[in-house]
């Protein structure tokens, strides 16, 4: 077992290696004798065969190098340039890693444009519902796949899962979350919900009415999505009769 040392002026950082070059442990010390002779303690929970490898800056290390000679250990002392390469190395991988995360964001975003000049002309109602982005409208689109197919609000919240199932304890009647339907309109829905609940006054009031009402902060927010679902069946129709569709009757 290998335990590395990066020497500083007023601290030490030791990380200990094992054979095959997986990570046991780090720990940062200041450069005091006290704080050494716990460094050996804390070796000890990794085996008793250690080598203590430490960066070649005597002036940095020379009292630590002398409390581990002191207590019987071996030491090696490694050339600055190879500690300077593994850096150069870390720092290297961590800018290719920001220069892949920007590339990804960029795309993720001309998607998201591209994905938008499709759907707003389709769904405007849809998009001027309150929280509804324009990746959560064209989920809640492409998971629909044509609201024709549902002859009502309800059976458009039963799909998706917002339609509350009924429990009966002793004289109480409560509801269950419903873990049935579409899980990614569900989402979609979600998502609405969190949005609306951070920024739009009638769905905080709305909330705050089930909360006083004795409904908890997770029911209320069940309540809020069910709501929202018969909001975006009826924008769903709007968009489905602007397009010169057939009408579709809501039922109440």
């Amino acid at each position: 077992m290998i335990l590395g040392i990066d020497a500083h002026k007023r601290s030490h950082t030791i990380v200990a290696v094992g054979e095959l070059g997986r990570k046991l442990g780090e720990r940062c010390i200041t450069a005091i004798s006290s704080d050494h002779l716990e460094l050996l303690e804390w070796a000890e929970r990794f085996g008793r065969t250690r080598l203590w490898a430490v960066e070649d800056c005597r002036h940095l290390s020379r009292r630590l190098e002398r409390d581990l000679l002191g207590a019987g250990e071996t030491i090696v002392r490694v050339p600055p340039k190879l500690m300077a390469h593994s850096r150069d190395a870390a720092r290297t991988f961590g800018k290719s890693l920001v220069t892949r995360c920007r590339e990804i964001t960029a795309r993720g975003n001309d998607l998201e444009t591209e994905i938008q000049l499709l759907i707003a002309p389709l769904s405007p109602a849809l998009l001027a519902v309150h929280g509804c982005g324009v990746l959560s409208a064209a989920k809640i689109i492409r998971e629909t796949a044509g609201v024709q197919r549902f002859h009502s609000k309800d059976a458009f919240a039963k799909h998706n899962g917002t339609a509350p199932l009924p429990v009966w304890s002793a004289n109480c009647v409560r509801h269950r979350l419903s873990r049935m339907g579409n899980r990614q309109i569900n989402a979609a829905l979600h998502r609405i919900a969190l949005t609306q609940a951070r920024h739009n006054p009638q769905a905080r009031e709305y909330l705050a009415r089930r909360r006083a009402a004795g409904s908890s902060t997770t029911e209320a927010m069940r309540c809020l999505k069910r709501r929202l679902s018969d909001v975006v069946y009826r924008a769903l129709v709007a968009d489905h009769e602007s397009q010169g569709s057939a009408p579709l009757s809501l039922v109440a």
